[in-house]
């Protein structure tokens, strides 16, 4: 083939030209992908692990203090694991419409293993077909407005029992530890709701105390740092026991599942069709979806106790920093109680059909939920593929955490944020719905994007109906020569340092409890 001169110099050219471009793309693309957002330096092996062993300060003011520092884009490293901390409103609108997808899954911790049924629990579930299966009956079955309401009357004795006892505890004029009370009365509201106290006692081999002992462990070993979880060679050896005593205590919660789960067949089999509370809804649920759930026992009872430990933990601590509030503000107190008066007055008891009508008490459970999320970092995502956030390249296989804290007392997006001021939801007009729904990102407590809370409706209304009726029912005072303590603890859920005590006074009869009860 004839070969011009001119052509061969096109050919030469053209070919030093696609060199030089593909050489600067390389470069260019390197040093993008390499543009990782800042943050401290790293300790060889541990990382960044050695920051969070603080015991005066909870990890999300620690990772807030470092994000003064470095910005509201950070990144860590956990030993050998990535991790991305987010502390603004605007990152965390990114991550969760823009990054949705690739920040869709979880990281696999220790406790989801363990006390998760090898992460069947819906919260630590990977990113598939089995979550998005569980995420719709969850949704659509389990906690759709039409369930929730179906199990009202299940609520509202649990709180009459419990209004009740405050009625005679305040007759003995002793000082009340609401921290006690109110873990109780949502525990048991949220047990009667997903396994009916009829399938407790001696006789049926199930004492219910052993049981909510178990449950309270979970819960604090579920809040534990595990070194093998980000350093995964040190996983085998089990260094502080953890995995030892979490397998432990889930092989004895795990035999009073199995009994619980063959007494609700058993019935089942009698009244077919008839159902008392979750674990029957859920039962019929992975029946009735087949293949989609492969491991149905597993599916069942990770969800139902992750409901029952994470919802009586997170509502109660929602609820103790609402009544601290309240005594701290105790005009506010006044305003929620005469709201109380002159909607429903002192004639019946206040329902949940009533809180429609209480603006303003609703504003307050969304003061205290901007002041004390129950979830102060959000549930850590995983990156399942790279992308882009705030400018920066995130390497797929990021841990995920978003300080909802952080965001919630910025005080770019709220005027004074450290004070409590119900009024700013009056105002401002932060719907309920945007909130449980993570439409606002200025205020996340239930999270937000495809991974949102599916229990934020249920929690909402049992927080609002249980503080409706506690303000309704007593007049409240701190124990002569006492200040309460506003610190938070160390904890998941940020707990208040010390429990809230006090001293309460009739405002109704408590001959209108006793008839409830």
């Amino acid at each position: 083939m004839d070969i011009t001169f001119s052509t061969m110099q096109v050919i030469l050219v053209g070919a030093v030209t696609i060199f030089l471009v593909t050489t600067i793309l390389v470069k260019y693309l390197g040093n993008y992908r390499s543009r990782l957002p800042p943050g401290p330096r790293a300790i060889p092996v541990i990382g960044h692990l050695h920051l969070l062993i603080d015991k005066t300060r909870p990890i999300h003011q620690i990772l807030n203090s470092l994000s003064l520092l470095y910005g509201p884009i950070m990144q860590l490293k956990f030993g050998s694991s990535p991790v991305l901390v987010i502390n603004s409103s605007d990152l965390a609108k990114e991550c969760f419409t823009v990054n949705d997808k690739a920040f869709a899954s979880r990281p696999r911790p220790a406790h989801g293993q363990h006390l998760g049924y090898n992460y069947y629990n819906l919260g630590w579930a990977p990113y598939g077909p089995y979550w998005r299966n569980a995420r719709k009956i969850c949704v659509l079955e389990l906690l759709s407005s039409k369930r929730i309401q179906s199990f009202r009357p299940k609520r509202m004795k649990e709180i009459c029992k419990a209004v009740y006892s405050m009625f005679q505890q305040s007759q003995l004029q002793s000082i009340v530890n609401m921290r006690n009370v109110l873990y109780q009365l949502t525990f048991k509201t949220l047990m009667a709701m997903i396994i009916d106290d009829r399938y407790f006692g001696e006789e049926l081999g199930i004492p219910a105390d052993l049981f909510t002992h178990l449950i309270e462990e979970t819960l604090i070993l579920k809040g534990v740092i595990c070194i093998g979880d980000y350093i995964p060679w040190l996983k085998w050896l089990d260094l502080q026991g953890y995995e030892k005593a979490m397998k432990e205590v889930q092989g004895k919660l795990d035999l009073y599942m199995r009994r619980i789960l063959d007494k609700h067949r058993e019935k089942g089999l009698k009244e077919e069709g008839v159902m008392e509370d979750f674990i029957d809804v859920l039962i019929s649920q992975a029946k009735e979806n087949g293949d989609a759930i492969p491991e149905k026992d597993a599916f069942i009872k990770a969800t139902a106790l992750v409901m029952i430990g994470a919802g009586s933990d997170t509502s109660s601590v929602a609820l103790e920093w609402a009544l601290s509030m309240l005594l701290q503000h105790p005009k506010v107190m006044n305003k929620a109680q005469e709201e109380l008066d002159s909607k429903i007055g002192r004639n019946r008891l206040v329902e949940e059909s009533d809180i429609h009508q209480l603006q303003y008490l609703q504003a307050i459970v969304k003061e205290t939920l901007r002041l004390h999320p129950s979830a102060p970092l959000l549930v850590p995502h995983k990156s399942i593929e790279d992308c882009i956030l705030g400018g920066y390249h995130i390497p797929s296989g990021t841990l995920l955490m978003v300080n909802a804290w952080a965001i919630h007392r910025d005080p770019k997006e709220w005027n004074k944020p450290l004070e409590f001021i119900p009024e700013r939801f009056t105002e401002k007009e932060i719907e309920i719905d945007n909130i449980l729904r993570g439409n606002d990102f200025e205020m996340i407590p239930f999270g937000a994007g495809r991974r949102g809370c599916p229990r934020a409706s249920l929690a909402m209304c049992m927080m609002q109906t249980t503080l409706a009726r506690l303000l309704q029912s007593f007049d409240w005072f701190v124990p002569d020569g006492r200040l309460i303590d506003m610190n938070e603890g160390i904890g998941l859920t940020a707990p208040r340092a010390m429990p809230l005590e006090v001293n309460i006074k009739p405002r109704l009869s408590h001959h209108q409890y006793q008839q409830e009860v």
